[in-house]
């Protein structure tokens, strides 16, 4: 199975102009910041917390003057090794890849990103760390009603990077004590025991809003009830005859249409019959124009085959009389036949005259066949002549019953306007009556209306079966750090907090608080590591041993309860269980009491001593030691 996807913190770093850099790195299993007081160990989770999308400023301490950057390498499911830059003044941050500090202010691969949480954006801390993890998109209830916002990194901070104030505080660990209220705090946490958010859950109203919608809706109810009420009373002082009115004038309306679409087809039918004589007419003059044109053209066919007849008949006559004075004197030079040096040929004379003859006999009979083709077109023309007298006839009688029926089509189309006009005026004021009854019906049903019951609100946080486990999870990691008592833990619904054999667990004094505060966000991160839940994958606990600490110099007494705790073996079986669990992700302990003998072999252990002489002094250089670090001295 694949593991869910987990952040491991590499290191931090801070950095300024003329300074050396400052930090801490972190080993991916158990780590222990340890040290004396104001060296930087709360400091370091401040900066983490600020890294990591906190908007608060960071408190002004004398040993970060001159740091103006903080540099955190992580690294990351998606994005594998990665460097975020920001500077200590707040504000965005910039992204990077890699493990680096001081990168070129001009390298292209760096991404800015805006502290500002945006769930339809991706260039925000908050959203890039939470796609790292798989989780955006995902919709938390915001109170019991079921009204959403979309997760924040933020959500997931407090369950991952616990302060000094928080872990000692009497607040559940699963709530922040902020007036906001713990429904968010609840669905983050239910969200991380089961993976499920609740974008499912349906919204139901509160009963504040509830009330003022109602109030408005009714107000505005009232604004339409006064304006119909008006129209009613200004035009229609009939209000109750309005319906038998409206009977009457849908049968008079039916009987208008009636009259009127009978006399609209009947006009109807005269059109499309003047239509259709106007086509004929116009198809029959058509065909008399073209029978006066084919007349002219005819007549002068007739006068061309006149014209060569009479030509061929000259030729013929011409023939005729050669062939009767062939053997005379020429009638020209009076030469006798003998005498004459050109012979005639009778034979070409005559094969001309027959020619002539039948060319003559031919054009007569085309001349005939033309007279013929001249009378059928007299007689087609007396025939059309005729034909459009008809029809012309018949459209002046037609467009007489069109006259005739114009004015009665026009009379029954404006009766029917009336009754139309009439009829909509009643129904208007129908229509105002139903109005008005729907306004008060709805007036009605808002007025004796409930808001959602308790029982209506959707179910919201871990079912108690998954909580139960958790709190035998908590139970078996109080039981491995030894804590004094039988280890009976259950999770009280109601305080939405712990009870430790019995006991509420803000019952406590504030070192068993910080303890069992610990052991909650412990059993989370293997609760949720083992069973592939979403969870960041690191863990940061600030001073969890406050138990340990020495009463005389915080003049305050350890209770009964912390005197138990104190005297119990807790604290080396703390770190030693923390070292088998730190496989399933990061764990980082900030803790300024005595450590058990041999701890380095399970945990990376930075030390602060707050004694330049000895070892590293703290976080940030001591202020009067960076020159000398500077300069090499």
């Amino acid at each position: 199975m694949t593991s869910a996807p987990r952040i491991t913190l590499s290191n931090l770093t801070f950095t300024g102009e003329g300074k050396p850099n400052a930090g801490v790195a972190f080993a991916p299993g158990l780590n222990v910041l340890f040290g004396a007081s104001n060296t930087g160990k709360s400091f370091t989770v401040k900066a983490l917390d600020f890294m990591l999308g906190g908007s608060g400023p960071l408190p002004e301490i004398n040993e970060r003057d001159g740091y103006d950057r903080s540099w955190l390498a992580l690294s990351l499911p998606k994005s594998n090794d990665a460097t975020i830059l920001r500077a200590l003044a707040g504000g965005a941050y910039e992204i990077l890849p890699g493990n680096v500090i001081e990168a070129d202010p001009k390298r292209k691969d760096k991404r800015k990103l805006s502290a500002k949480h945006n769930a339809t954006k991706t260039d925000n801390m908050s959203q890039f760390l939470l796609s790292e993890l798989g989780l955006s998109g995902k919709e938390i209830a915001e109170d019991v009603y079921g009204n959403k916002r979309s997760l924040s990194f933020r959500d997931l901070v407090r369950y991952c990077l616990i302060d000094e104030a928080s872990i000692q505080s009497e607040t559940s660990p699963a709530e922040s004590g902020q007036f906001t209220g713990s429904t968010p705090e609840h669905s983050v946490l239910k969200l991380m025991l089961t993976g499920q958010d609740d974008s499912a859950i349906v919204t139901v109203v509160d009963r504040k809003t509830f009330t003022s919608a109602r109030t408005a809706k009714v107000e505005v109810i009232d604004d339409l009830l006064k304006t119909v009420n008006d129209e009613i009373d200004a035009d229609y002082p009939d209000i109750d005859d309005l319906k038998d009115q409206s009977d009457r004038l849908e049968q008079y309306y039916a009987e208008a249409q009636s009259a009127a679409q009978a006399a609209q087809e009947s006009i109807r039918e005269q059109l499309q019959a003047k239509n259709h004589l106007a086509r004929d007419i116009y198809r029959v003059t058509q065909r008399r124009n073209e029978i006066q044109i084919n007349y002219g053209r005819f007549e002068q066919l007739e006068e061309v085959y006149a014209s060569d007849i009479k030509r061929l008949e000259s030729i013929e006559e011409a023939g005729f009389i050669l062939a009767l004075s062939g053997d005379q004197p020429c009638p020209l030079c009076g030469a006798s036949p003998d005498d004459q040096s050109h012979s005639h040929g009778m034979s070409d004379i005559k094969r001309a005259q027959k020619a002539a003859n039948i060319e003559i006999a031919k054009i007569r009979k085309q001349q005939s066949e033309l007279r013929q083709t001249i009378q059928s077109l007299d007689q087609e023309g007396a025939l059309i002549e005729k034909s459009l007298e008809e029809l012309e006839e018949e459209l002046s009688l037609l467009e007489i019953d069109l006259q005739r029926m114009a004015p009665n089509v026009s009379d029954r189309k404006r009766r029917l306007d009336e009754v139309l006009e009439v009829r909509d005026r009643v129904k208007r004021g129908l229509d105002l009556l139903l109005q008005r009854q729907n306004l008060l019906d709805r007036k009605e049903a808002l007025l004796t209306a409930k808001p959602a019951s308790k029982a209506d609100r959707p179910t919201l946080g871990a079912p108690g079966n998954v909580m139960h486990d958790f709190a035998q999870t908590v139970s078996s990691v109080l039981t491995a750090w030894k804590f004094p008592g039988d280890g009976h833990v259950s999770f009280d619904e109601g305080a939405y907090d712990l009870r430790i054999d019995g006991k509420k667990r803000k019952d406590n004094g504030k070192g068993v608080r910080a303890v069992t505060h610990s052991a909650f966000k412990v059993a989370l991160l293997i609760y949720c590591r083992e069973r592939n839940l979403p969870h960041p994958g690191f863990l940061v606990l600030d001073t969890p041993l406050l138990t340990y600490r020495d009463p005389l110099r915080t003049n305050s007494p350890l209770t009964d309860d912390e005197e138990a705790l104190k005297k119990s073996s807790l604290k080396d079986h703390f770190f030693e269980h923390l070292s088998s669990v730190s496989k399933l992700g990061q764990i980082i302990v900030v803790e300024n009491v005595d450590l058990p003998m041999g701890i380095e072999k399970w945990a990376n252990v930075e030390t602060f001593t707050g004694d330049p002489a000895n070892g590293r002094f703290g976080l940030f250089p001591r202020p009067d030691m960076r020159t000398q670090l500077v300069s090499g001295k």
